[in-house]
């Protein structure tokens, strides 16, 4: 359940958001966007690790997103595909 409040230290973002996701990906990789305010981002990253799916060292750090007092990160997570 995400209702749990977290308090966290927000470290200062850039300006702009720093992402380049040009490669091509193979149908293995996955890609998860959390976006959201800072403590609802962190939420579900930490929900996540709680559900033992992503260690919190393995998303991108916060990035900003055009709209004021939200933020993103990012979890790649390479997949074996099952026939």
């Amino acid at each position: 359940m995400m209702t749990d409040n977290v308090r966290f230290k927000v470290d200062s973002l850039p300006d702009q958001p720093v992402v380049d996701l040009r490669d091509r990906p193979s149908p293995e990789v996955l890609r998860v966007l959390a976006i959201g305010t800072p403590e609802v981002v962190q939420n579900f990253v930490m929900t996540l690790f709680q559900w033992g799916y992503a260690r919190p060292d393995e998303w991108s750090r916060q990035l900003p997103t055009v709209n004021p007092g939200e933020v993103m990160r990012i979890l790649t997570k390479r997949i074996t595909l099952v026939d």
